[in-house]
């Protein structure tokens, strides 16, 4: 399965598409367009997309940006679809100034992918 790069972005940017879903329900939000960071440790989600599954929180969790600045945010269960792949029960922060979805590494961990730059192409391999 090959999703293309954001071309909004400049340099284009690897996402895949995804769909979101309520733990032991359905995928009923998507689909979105999700950057893959392999910088990230977790995944952010807009808070209002959270809100809207109404997702079950977890906790409070503190987080570091990429510019070292230090945020509260609260953690939520939700599960992550992509093509036929499932990943159920994915631990997200809820993003309540962001309107991207970033998967980190505690998604990408679990697929394998390719990034494809000069095809500008993300790839999900089977496993």
């Amino acid at each position: 399965m090959s999703h293309p790069y954001l071309t909004t972005y400049y340099p284009p940017m690897p996402a895949l598409q995804i769909r979101l879903g309520y733990p032991e329900g359905g995928l009923t939000l998507g689909p979105f367009a999700a950057i893959v960071d392999t910088g990230a440790d977790g995944t952010l989600v807009p808070q209002s997309l959270v809100d809207e599954l109404g997702a079950p929180f977890v906790d409070d969790v503190r987080v570091r940006s990429h510019w070292g600045e230090w945020r509260d945010m609260q953690l939520f269960t939700v599960d992550i679809g992509i093509g036929k792949v499932r990943l159920p029960a994915v631990e997200v922060a809820g993003d309540d100034r962001g309107k991207e979805i970033v998967l980190g590494r505690n998604v990408l961990n679990r697929l394998r992918l390719l990034l494809d730059g000069p095809a500008g192409q993300v790839q999900m391999l089977d496993s």
